[in-house]
């Protein structure tokens, strides 16, 4: 019995270490080579019109704006003038199939900030210019509601404010922000609200700490998850309709957003209308491959007919990673795609072909700065990853792994099998599960890794957390962390979060006077009022309002 147990654990170990060495699938995929741009450049916008892979202003060799786009046709790049220079401005696709470009750097090297608006119409090939935006801004992020209005935010050098565009010659100032933001988020919601949200930078390059967002129409609030996951600092501004996940014939507004911890983990967090939580995942994001370090720079391409997400990220030789993240599934698998390296197309926008491959066009060669763009284009056949997959990169474990799963059954068998031979007398208690036996020491070093992990990143306050979350965040079974939580056998995981809550609630309670319990609710991760009130009288032994006049007049 003892060497069947031996045999069992050494397969078990077996098990554990490969699916911590190789835990997602990576394929390698060899990218298409279109033709070269006539002009290098970076800082400008990339876009499908009218079918046509097009290019939009954007900066030149020596960091000088150029009035110039560019759009494919019949393997050759057209160059067309455009009416004024956009180098790092504002673009918006139109619904009615005409393109908004406004602002950008006012002169060479990225100095001050322009104010003139033109519209490009792909059907003509020609740009006109019509007005000019309420001031002065570059670095802006844009997005069109439904109703043809198009709501800009976002600066650098400049202050900030939202502004909108309803179709005559001029934007105009909608309100203020609470926060400025350089290369903001902005996302729609389904009363035709519309969010700001920080990225890493305000207007002047400064650190963002605030977990405020703003909005078009309703009041700032705050987001709970962003506390511990940040939206990451990307190369370019995000252009919000491509992470679009939701569906506007059914009024559902949703959007994936790429975030980060404080120790550079990278995660994908889900946005619908006001609601952010992380967006469960098979295995986290890989922030290494066997190359060496990955660093993300794109915000989520959304390819909604496959229901993907892809990120891009390279690594210190400028090997180009493309993470694929099957949203619509719970959790959602990964698959990690590579290329050889890649050196005249860092730091570029990609942008989803209308066969679902990604295209990248322009960016900056690898080693040098934003005075040497490139103008390489490349296409990366992820519609389609089967066909350039290299056999010789297929991963050789997920077999390994299903060989010991079989020989891990086959040795169970054998155990109950033995065991129901053997007499009542020569029969001993075993302990086969992966489950920590009943009456096993605490793992207190866990326990302190479970506390802090709840203290420090404030998971308690997604309404939607799991004991898997714990697990999945500090590497562990989920099993060993359900021991320590119930280990007295009388509080539960469930008990053991809402205590963290409780305590959250009371905390906002009395940093804010008078405010309404539902969003005390709401605030420290309760999915609704009616269990909030259940849980605050069960644990502190009274109503919330009770608990908050006992508070106040003990102040008194």
């Amino acid at each position: 019995m003892k060497r069947q147990q031996l045999i069992l654990g050494l397969t078990m170990t077996v098990l554990t270490v490969l699916a911590q060495t190789d835990t997602i699938p990576m394929t390698k995929i060899v990218p298409q080579r279109l033709p070269d741009l006539n002009i290098p450049r970076f800082c400008h916008d990339t876009f499908y019109a009218n079918g046509e892979l097009t290019v939009t202003g954007g900066h030149t060799s020596n960091f000088v704006p150029t009035p110039t786009a560019e759009f494919l046709k019949d393997g050759k790049w057209q160059v067309l003038q455009m009416a004024y220079t956009h180098d790092d401005g504002l673009c918006v696709p139109l619904r009615n199939g005409k393109v908004l470009l406004a602002g950008g750097y006012e002169k060479n090297l990225g100095v001050g900030q322009t104010i003139e608006a033109e519209l490009y119409d792909p059907a003509t090939h020609t740009f006109e210019g019509f007005g000019c935006l309420d001031r002065r801004r570059t670095q802006v992020s844009g997005i069109e509601l439904p109703s043809g209005q198009v709501v800009a935010a976002g600066n650098w050098y400049h202050p900030d404010a939202i502004e909108t565009y309803d179709g005559g010659m001029y934007f105009e100032t909608a309100r203020d922000v609470s926060l400025p933001r350089s290369r903001p988020y902005l996302f729609r919601t389904s009363d035709g609200d519309v969010m700001v949200i920080s990225g890493c930078w305000d207007n002047y390059g400064k650190p963002i700490t605030s977990n405020i967002v703003d909005r078009l129409n309703g009041e700032p609030f705050r987001v709970p998850l962003l506390d511990a996951w940040k939206p990451y600092l990307l190369g370019h501004t995000p252009r919000s309709d491509d992470s679009f996940i939701g569906d506007d014939e059914k009024g559902d507004c949703a959007y994936l957003l790429p975030v980060q911890d404080s120790t550079g983990q990278v995660a994908i967090a889900e946005v619908r209308d006001t609601v952010f939580s992380l967006l469960p995942t098979t295995v986290p994001v890989p922030m290494k491959s066997r190359f060496g370090e990955i660093s993300y720079y794109t915000a989520v391409i959304v390819d909604r007919q496959l229901q993907r997400g892809y990120i891009i990220g390279c690594d210190t030789l400028c090997r180009k990673y493309i993470l694929c993240i099957e949203y619509a599934r719970q959790p959602a698998p990964l698959t990690l795609y590579y290329t050889d390296p890649l050196t005249d197309a860092d730091g570029c926008t990609p942008v989803l072909s209308p066969e679902g491959h990604l295209v990248t066009a322009g960016g900056i060669i690898h080693g040098g700065t934003w005075f040497t763009p490139s103008a390489a284009v490349w296409l990366f056949p992820v519609g389609n990853p089967i066909a350039t997959t290299e056999a010789k990169g297929s991963p050789i474990w997920p077999w390994i792994l299903l060989v010991s799963l079989v020989v891990l059954l086959l040795l169970a068998y054998l155990i109950i099998y033995k065991r129901r031979l053997q007499t009542p007398e020569d029969t001993t208690p075993e302990v086969t599960s992966s489950e920590p036996a009943p009456d096993s020491p605490r793992d207190e070093q866990l326990m302190l890794r479970i506390v802090r992990l709840m203290e420090e990143q404030r998971l308690y306050l997604d309404s939607d957390l799991k004991l898997a979350d714990v697990a999945t965040a500090l590497g562990v079974h989920q099993n060993e962390v359900s021991h320590c939580v119930n280990y007295d056998k009388v509080h539960t995981f469930s008990r053991f979060v809402n205590g963290y809550r409780i305590e959250y609630a009371k905390q906002l309670i009395l940093r804010k006077p008078g405010i309404k319990m539902t969003q005390v609710a709401i605030e420290s991760g309760f999915s609704n009022e009616t269990t909030f009130f259940r849980t605050f009288k069960t644990i502190v032994g009274m109503t919330p309002s009770e608990w908050a006049s006992q508070k106040t007049t003990y102040n008194l």
